[in-house]
């Protein structure tokens, strides 16, 4: 069986080497340089700089791009997808942007990853919601993936993720800007003991603090993306969303102010 890869960054590469062990994989991107020649090669997966040849035939394929280019990635496919081609919508975007992508490409499932795919890897949670959901869901897990189908509705692992991602996400910007502080005052320590004492079983004491600082400092512009995606999401059930359009603005500040 073939499968395509539809960027092929951070979860490009997991998923492509993981898939190729169980598949022909097929890989496109925009960036065609010889650092990303080389992870495909060691991941045994074969990239295109064209975008047809890459999902030609193929019966899966895995959009894993940043949540701002979902659209055109969609856009793009939609030129080229067959009837009997599933097209795995497996971006951070809300619901709504997924079912406006569902309209471009009538095949489309709506695929969450519900956690940071290292250092879990194939493991990593995937949520899936799709008319056909169970069937799709016992073909992927099939292949090695951890999938759990949560829904017939496109949109509905989506407004999963995007939900989550309010808490998660939000918890990061709110670290950032505590210790950033605490730091400047010489009091980071005295801040982690309390943050124990109250919350014990979240690491406050260990790497809680590092990692998701870490984790913001390598991924932040793609997190205030996501971000921009959840705010849409909250506005679509009439809540007010500036906090976490206020999390987007944090973690963009974060990055201009690292470089």
């Amino acid at each position: 069986m073939k499968i395509a890869i539809i960027g092929f960054g951070e979860a490009g590469e997991m998923f492509g080497a993981h898939l190729a062990a169980h598949a022909d994989v097929h890989a496109f991107d925009l960036k065609n340089d010889a650092a990303i020649k080389a992870k495909a090669a060691t991941a045994n997966v074969s990239l295109h700089a064209n975008l047809a040849k890459a999902i030609d035939g193929a019966k899966l394929v895995l959009s894993l791009v940043t949540a701002d280019q979902a659209t055109p990635a969609a856009e793009h496919a939609a030129q080229y997808l067959q009837a009997n081609q599933y097209f795995l919508e497996m971006n951070s975007v809300a619901p709504g942007t997924k079912l406006r992508n569902a309209e471009i490409c009538s095949n489309l499932v709506d695929i969450a990853i519900a956690a940071p795919v290292h250092p879990l890897k194939e493991k990593v949670p995937l949520l899936l919601s799709h008319p056909n959901g169970k069937v799709l869901t016992e073909k992927l897990n099939a292949l090695g993936l951890n999938v759990r189908c949560v829904g017939d509705e496109v949109g509905r692992a989506a407004a999963i993720k995007m939900c989550r991602s309010i808490m998660i996400k939000g918890m990061e910007a709110l670290t950032i800007e505590c210790f950033q502080t605490a730091r400047f005052y010489d009091v980071e320590d005295e801040i982690k003991t309390s943050l124990h004492g109250s919350f014990p079983g979240m690491g406050w004491d260990k790497d809680r603090v590092e990692y998701w600082f870490e984790r913001v400092s390598t991924h932040g512009l793609r997190r205030a993306e996501e971000m921009r995606e959840v705010a849409k999401t909250v506005s679509g059930a009439k809540v007010e969303s500036k906090m976490s359009s206020t999390v987007a603005d944090t973690f963009e500040q974060f990055m201009k102010n690292k470089v």
